[in-house]
């Protein structure tokens, strides 16, 4: 397999797996507030740290989407 194609398709995963991520950071701060204000209980503490870890991947992630397009433009 070419090197540039097998980069673009490693480029359009990590796009799927960075939606992903933030559809369910979405989903998870929307159960925290539903928790916060319906139920008035303490349980959301448990999902802010999974949100901030999945932000922090889909950050990362598009770091190195970034970096790599530069990589296909050069090449």
């Amino acid at each position: 397999m070419d090197t540039s194609k097998w980069l673009k398709e490693k480029i359009s995963d990590y796009k799927r797996f960075v939606i992903t991520l933030l559809i369910m950071s979405t989903y998870l701060y929307i159960g925290t507030l539903i928790s916060l204000y319906e139920y008035g209980t303490k349980a959301y503490l448990f999902l802010y740290p999974v949100m901030g870890i999945a932000l922090v991947t889909a950050c990362v992630m598009t770091w190195k989407i970034r970096k790599w397009k530069k990589k296909l433009v050069e090449d």
